[in-house]
């Protein structure tokens, strides 16, 4: 939340009140003095003060969800399951939304937020921000691709994508990072170099990687490290 509204929400200071607090550096995040109204913060991480006392508000909400094959990105859907389903009736799903969204066939790595602006400051082009991914293909993998895949591929005809690094496992399977997100880009990058993928599982998400101790198919909280990881991306821009 910004700080703004967490000292009116939460702190009982009046609206009109807030800029001559943080004016008289009354405010600070962690021990440190700040007079940025819009500086995002969270309970998770945060010790929020006014005037030395503590201000206390809701932490926002954070999971890693292992999703499975045949497995809608998305909160509901009338005749197919959704990764929502996941998630046990006890948690409150108002407000909560997936970053970085994979589709029906693809496995993995998924996070799920109630903080808007994390959500769009991971998944906007210019934050280029990486993703991970292991991949299996029917056709043998090429060292060509490699350069390929570094040099820029073209998919849809007339899309030009990033350069993307490209790990060659064993003949059918291999590790792609790209810091772009367009639809199925993956799969198409594949079938530009004549290869069809058969499997996709993503790996990992800016400073998130999939637990590997997570079963396809449920969930975990982040830890607290893991939230402190994405800081850099709670900044308002």
């Amino acid at each position: 939340m910004r700080i703004d509204d967490v000292l009116i929400q939460y702190g009982a200071v009046k609206k009109s009140d807030i800029k001559k607090f943080l004016r008289d550096q009354c405010v600070a995040v962690n021990g440190q003095v700040t007079t940025a109204r819009n500086e995002q913060v969270d309970s998770n991480i945060h010790n929020l003060t006014l005037d030395g006392r503590k201000i206390n508000f809701p932490p926002h909400r954070y999971f890693m969800i292992n999703k499975t094959a045949r497995t809608l990105s998305a909160n509901k859907d009338a005749d197919l399951p959704v990764v929502f389903d996941i998630l046990p009736n006890d948690i409150d799903k108002t407000n909560l939304y997936i970053i970085g969204r994979l589709d029906f066939l693809s496995e993995g790595l998924l996070l799920i937020t109630d903080n808007g602006k994390l959500g769009r400051n991971l998944i906007k082009p210019e934050a280029h921000v990486e993703k991970v991914y292991q991949v299996e293909v029917k056709e043998p993998l090429e060292l060509d691709d490699v350069r390929k895949f570094r040099a820029g591929l073209v998919i849809d005809g007339d899309v030009s994508l990033a350069p993307a690094k490209l790990a060659i496992l064993s003949d059918h399977t291999a590790i792609v990072t790209i810091s772009e997100g367009k639809n199925r880009q993956i799969r198409k990058m594949f079938l530009s170099v004549g290869k069809l993928v058969t499997k996709l599982v993503r790996t990992q998400i800016g400073p998130i990687q999939l637990d590997e101790r997570l079963k396809a198919g449920d969930y975990r909280a982040l830890t607290k490290s893991e939230i402190q990881s994405l800081a850099p991306y709670f900044k308002a821009k």
